[in-house]
């Protein structure tokens, strides 16, 4: 049977240069690594060092091969560490939905934090609109959902508020509303208004349409591609559209009564009695501390 000792020292010593340095590197005295690599060489049935000259270089075999040893030695040292991360208790997949209108840079960083602190979890990141996000986590389709907050409780979640998003009101610079100033909610009656809701046809209760006329979608990104096209208005994250306002292409609608942004309240949900692994917690306290700030 193969060695994974024996194949790391064919590869230490194909990258150190001799066997003398492996030895040291692994502390052990150089007759052990000789040794080592004699017996993997007997196991394959090939010659992997030329020894004839004062330091052994690997034969065309021993190139061939130094490849799948270096991949073999992955493989063996993630299979390590997943198992440690067994012994922890670490959950092995984690199914994360987030409102597409949360996926901020703060939350993206949240994330790559999670794949550098538990590198071996697989996890499964959806994209619902806030409306949909309950159902899963109630179905249990979902661990962990980050959404807008809902007015109407569910017995079969959990909510926590964790913050709030700023949204303020946007159209495209040529829109005929962004000539206006609008004094109330009845004179954006006019005007198409671009909205989001979720498969069952339900709002966000903290984001409810106001105008007659409604196009709806179910990402704040769709949303705001139709405002870049001039078929109505919306209303849509700040930090979604700043970059646009700021080159000139969007505005801010001049409504009176919506002077300054206003706040989404943010809720992490999750169901009820379900078991909460260090994943789950590292990305629950990584939210909190996101939004909050």
């Amino acid at each position: 049977m193969l060695s994974l000792e024996h194949i790391n020292m064919l590869v230490l010593s194909a990258e150190l240069g001799s066997f003398s340095a492996c030895a040291r590197r692994l502390g052990k005295v150089q007759s052990a690594v000789s040794h080592g690599i004699s017996s993997l060489e007997v196991d394959l049935g090939v010659e992997l060092f030329d020894r004839s000259s004062r330091r052994p270089t690997l034969t065309p075999e021993g190139e061939r091969l130094i490849r799948t040893a270096k991949s073999l030695l992955a493989q063996s040292y993630e299979f390590e560490k997943i198992a440690e991360s067994i012994m922890r208790d670490e959950e092995s997949v984690l199914t994360i939905a987030v409102d597409d209108a949360l996926l901020v840079p703060n939350v993206a960083a949240v994330l790559k934090h999670l794949s550098q602190v538990f590198p071996y979890i697989e996890l499964d990141l959806l994209s619902l609109s806030s409306p949909d996000i309950i159902n899963a986590v109630a179905n249990e389709n979902v661990d962990i959902g980050l959404m807008f907050a809902e007015v109407e409780p569910n017995k079969q979640v959990d909510f926590c508020y964790i913050g709030g998003v700023d949204f303020i009101a946007v159209c495209h610079v040529d829109f005929p509303l962004s000539k206006l100033r609008v004094s109330s909610e009845s004179e954006l009656a006019p005007f198409r208004q671009i909205a989001v809701r979720g498969e069952g046809k339900k709002e966000s209760q903290g984001l409810i349409s106001i105008t007659p006329s409604v196009w709806w979608c179910s990402s704040s990104y769709s949303a705001l591609e139709l405002v870049k096209q001039q078929i109505g208005w919306a209303y849509l994250p700040l930090s979604l559209v700043q970059p646009l306002i700021e080159e000139g292409s969007i505005c801010k609608i001049d409504a009176v009564f919506d002077n300054k942004p206003w706040s989404a309240p943010v809720d992490l949900v999750s169901k009820k009695g379900a078991q909460r692994g260090p994943v789950y917690q590292c990305f629950f306290e990584a939210c909190k501390n996101t939004f909050s700030a």
